[in-house]
């Protein structure tokens, strides 16, 4: 028993280990999930429902497609923010709002549907919460990756920074963000065949 204790203890301590650099933006994204909450309690009267509520899956495969690019585009717009955060050289300050950012929508489209009752909790369970966790995670590992090349960026501007080309760093970061592109692509299918299984 007490092996088995150890080796968990060893786990744990290696899974933090190699993902410190993301828990910094799961803890803003969850706060942006309670700004998201609080927003909507106190202002939900003068919120337009239309900006909160996720639209059926339409007929046919135009109305699937539009569903598609809907389901993708915010996090493929952050993405592209992220991106070029990245390559700027005081970019850090605002890398930190983009989960900040995505969780108060993702709290705001939450508190929307748990106040429409049982189906709406439904729809919060299935649909709303695994695709907004999912996204959230692309999200945090882009803002790490962002935050990287950010602050290479700025010691390499500082007095004594290293010195050195950046080119094969930005390859790196280049391709990275075109898997996060790929991944961000997989989840909108997902909340597509969600959408149509639960609205």
């Amino acid at each position: 028993m007490k092996r088995t204790t150890t080796r968990r203890q060893r786990e744990m301590q290696h899974f933090m280990a190699d993902n410190r650099r993301l828990f910094p933006f799961a803890i803003l994204f969850l706060a942006g999930v309670g700004v998201g909450v609080a927003v909507y309690l106190t202002a939900k009267h003068s919120l337009p429902s239309d900006l909160l509520t996720l639209t059926p899956v339409g007929a046919g495969a135009a109305g699937w497609m539009h569903t598609l690019g809907e389901a993708c585009f915010s996090t493929v717009v952050l993405l592209g923010v992220l991106y070029l955060l990245g390559l700027w050289a005081c970019g850090v300050p605002f890398i930190l709002l983009v989960p900040l950012f995505h969780g108060v929508g993702l709290g705001l489209t939450e508190a929307y549907y748990y106040g429409t009752g049982p189906h709406g909790v439904l729809t919060v369970a299935v649909l709303v919460m695994p695709v907004g966790l999912l996204s959230a995670a692309v999200l945090a590992a882009a803002c790490a990756e962002s935050l990287r090349l950010s602050a290479g960026l700025s010691r390499q501007l500082l007095p004594g920074g290293a010195e050195g080309g950046l080119w094969n760093g930005f390859r790196l970061y280049s391709l990275r963000f075109l898997l996060f592109l790929a991944a961000a692509m997989g989840v909108a299918f997902l909340e597509v065949l969600l959408r149509q299984a639960v609205l």
